[in-house]
């Protein structure tokens, strides 16, 4: 009897054994097909989705240099309509922002057991960045660094996606603030999305890069007047192994040094031969005369649709359209004339 036992034992180790690999597809399959929660707000294209952050304001505020996590609750509406609550920690994040600004950018970190009970997968932290202090014009700067996000959607497929959303800032009950606000893809997001891996280690070359969007990102930070990036040291920068390309692809992110932006705190490096950020300057590396043509003939191409793009955003006044198409359409302007085009941007020897 008890080898009989035994073996009844034994057959069933064996049976639940042989069926872990396939309960682990079908977890991994789930987790697969949830969404994180970043798509799930980014998927909400005809709407802000509204955002409510019950915290202490006034400690994230006084300890934003430190970066040190506190205790928050983070709710929003599900498709259902129903309300959802997430017991969340937030820090603050960034550099220059988080020294300039009243309110720096953050970081939400959720807990993946909440999410995971919502039907979210187990990416977990959203970037949030808010308008640098209160007022209309720093909200609007928010605003342009959100189009100029859109802008490079425009321009190659691969970029980092965004959503503004509307934010209530909530304490002990009370409504503290009401603002737009700019959540932004992660690089575990991003990496995850497009199957990629994330490059961090080494200094890096514009010779191990994907050509053409070096060539377009290159393009893209002189059209909205950023010099506030670097390839060697990938500032502002994220370095992508994706599959289908032999090497390595670019893609910029934070923009708020931009001449574009206007940002109040915005100068240019003592290195560089320029004195203001509104003054277009070229950082693009061993660019050829052919090169330099067929890519401005490419912007040319998505002239309108940029263009379009600005006098369409209505969450800004009809005066602050009309400047940002403007500001614009001189970067367009110069790609209308070859002999400028060569002469800005052809720089090989």
């Amino acid at each position: 009897m008890g080898n009989l036992y035994s073996s009844l034992l034994a057959a069933m180790a064996l049976l639940w054994t042989s069926s872990l690999p396939a309960q682990n597809a079908a977890d991994t399959a789930t987790e697969t097909s949830a969404p994180s929660l970043f798509e799930f707000f980014h998927q909400q294209e005809d709407s802000l989705p509204l955002l409510r952050l019950d915290t202490e304001w006034g400690l994230l505020v006084r300890n934003k240099m430190k970066e040190e996590y506190q205790a928050a609750t983070l709710s929003f509406r599900q498709d259902d309509g129903s309300m959802a609550k997430l017991d969340v920690k937030i820090r603050a994040r960034g550099n220059v922002r988080k020294e300039v600004c009243f309110y720096p950018p953050i970081k939400i970190k959720a807990k993946k057991k909440q999410l995971s009970a919502l039907g979210f997968n187990s990416q977990n932290e959203l970037k949030l960045v808010f308008p640098c202090k209160n007022g209309s014009r720093y909200e609007e700067c928010m605003l342009r660094e959100a189009l100029s996000y859109r802008f490079y959607e425009a321009i190659h497929p691969i970029h980092v996606q965004t959503k503004i959303v509307r934010l209530e800032g909530w304490q002990e009950d009370t409504q503290r603030h009401t603002f737009y606000a700019l959540l932004v893809e992660d690089e575990e997001n991003l990496a995850a999305r497009l199957d990629a891996k994330v490059v961090r280690q080494g200094v890096l070359r514009s010779s191990a890069l994907e050509r053409d969007s070096y060539l377009k990102m290159c393009f893209f930070q002189y059209m909205i007047a950023n010099v506030d990036w670097s390839v060697a040291n990938k500032h502002n920068l994220e370095v992508l192994a994706v599959p289908g390309f032999d090497r390595m692809i670019i893609v910029p992110y934070d923009f708020d040094y931009a001449g574009f932006i206007g940002s109040h705190y915005a100068v240019p490096a003592p290195s560089l031969p320029i004195k203001d950020v509104n003054q277009r300057y070229f950082l693009g590396y061993d660019v050829t005369k052919e090169e330099a043509l067929s890519t401005a003939r490419f912007f040319l191409s998505r002239k309108e649709e940029i263009l379009s793009m600005c006098a369409s955003f209505e969450l800004m006044e009809e005066k602050e359209r009309v400047s940002m198409q403007r500001y614009l359409s001189k970067f367009f302007d110069l790609l209308e004339d070859e002999k400028k085009v060569i002469r800005t941007f052809a720089n090989a020897d």
